[in-house]
């Protein structure tokens, strides 16, 4: 189903952090006109998505029926090249054995949990500043940040259908509403709480800011907040709140780098091609060899997404300036579960590692997720993080801590 984008990234967008409605709304409903019943429509999806998930059990999806995509659009398959690896004699991880997975050494990710378990109460952060936080959850109208000291607090919500984001060091976090069809007075504007002091702003859109389906905000830096919007984008101050136009197109997924520069993959219904926005004039990448790239996380010279637009679901590292696969990991793909919502980057590791959010699906079940290291060099997999927070909970993460 920008992360059921992805109704599940942001993310990618990732990015994009996997949330039932919002991959609904960026895989099932990305439509570029204005919809003013799209929070109904969220939820409603969110739900076909869970019986999706616990109802199907017709068998895996084979591989030359890819999962559905966009209404109207057809996606593009590209054909086989050389350096591409070869999918179909390396053996498929089935991600519902995900629990069968040995732990990962201690500290290899040294800012996250063994596990995610958020208290019913907390302190308010007004309270008791965290300082910074490595993951945000918001479950059943309850936002709380587990802090680098290993305390949760407590966010005040003051709306329906809220969406969270943290800052990269976590010393930030943004706290926006989902339309409301029920407000005629929402606006899409933004709580930042500062976890160093426990104070919150809030920020407006710039004028002339017009809302779509994928109306987003996120972060570029500790600093600037990145606001998206159908074919708008906007680089906002913390601290004055004064918007800069940014060229940023819309796509498939959207992910920020350690230095702030935004990598956009493109969409269904657009040349495949990866939109590299480092330096002074956006680059376009083929992405013929790895397949249309979904979830993308990146650092300075690496790119690591899902795609099954070459065949079997696979995650792909991919060198950032020619897309040429460097390491692949096959995964058996049952019910179109796992390239649809349930399985995606989370952070592209200082060391090269990669850090998978899987969702633990084995048995019938329908809650949890896993945050599961996978060791390109040698294909090792091991489980970092644990949760069994429901699939409709919103999980977001500081990617730099996670990077190390």
């Amino acid at each position: 189903m920008s992360d059921l984008h992805g109704l599940l990234d942001h993310a990618t967008d990732g990015i994009e952090s996997p949330r039932l409605e919002q991959v609904a709304l960026r895989t099932a409903h990305r439509r570029r006109t204005r919809r003013r019943g799209a929070a109904a429509a969220a939820v409603t999806s969110m739900l076909v998505a869970v019986v999706a998930v616990v109802g199907n059990q017709t068998g895996p999806r084979t591989d030359s029926n890819p999962p559905t995509v966009p209404p109207g659009l057809t996606p593009t398959v590209t054909p086989s090249t050389p350096s591409a690896p070869a999918l179909e004699t390396t053996p498929r991880w089935d991600p519902r054995e995900v629990d069968d997975l040995p732990a990962a050494p201690a500290q290899v990710v040294p800012a996250l949990p063994d596990i995610i378990d958020p208290p019913p109460s907390s302190p308010l952060l007004a309270d008791d500043p965290a300082g910074s936080a490595v993951v945000a959850v918001e479950e059943r109208g309850t936002a709380q940040v587990l802090g680098t000291d290993g305390g949760w607090r407590r966010v005040p919500l003051d709306g329906r259908y809220p969406r969270l984001a943290l800052s990269p060091g976590g010393t930030r976090l943004a706290v926006y509403y989902y339309l409301d069809t029920e407000d005629p007075d929402h606006t899409y504007a933004v709580t930042v709480h500062d976890l160093t002091t426990g104070e919150s702003t809030v920020i407006e859109p710039p004028p002339g800011f017009v809302p779509w389906d994928d109306t987003g905000w996120s972060f570029l830096d500790e600093d600037q907040l990145l606001l998206n919007s159908g074919p708008a984008s906007y680089a906002v101050s913390l601290e004055t709140g004064a918007a800069e136009s940014r060229p940023y197109r819309a796509g498939l997924s959207r992910t920020v780098d350690p230095d702030g520069d935004v990598l956009v993959s493109s969409d269904w219904s657009e040349p495949n091609v990866l939109l590299d926005y480092a330096g002074e004039t956006p680059r376009e990448v083929s992405m013929a060899q790895t397949g249309r790239l979904a979830r993308i996380v990146a650092d300075d010279d690496t790119v690591v997404g899902t795609s099954y637009d070459k065949g079997p679901f696979a995650v792909y590292v991919a060198d950032r300036a020619t897309l040429t696969p460097r390491a692949t990991l096959p995964v058996l793909d049952t019910d179109g579960n796992y390239s649809n919502w349930a399985l995606g980057p989370q952070a592209l590791l200082d060391d090269g590692a990669v850090l998978l959010r899987v969702a633990a699906l084995g048995g019938g079940r329908a809650t949890g997720f896993r945050l599961v290291l996978w060791q390109p060099a040698d294909g090792a997999l091991s489980v970092v993080s644990s949760s069994d927070l429901p699939v409709e909970a919103s999980v977001v993460f500081a990617a730099g801590l996670l990077r190390g």
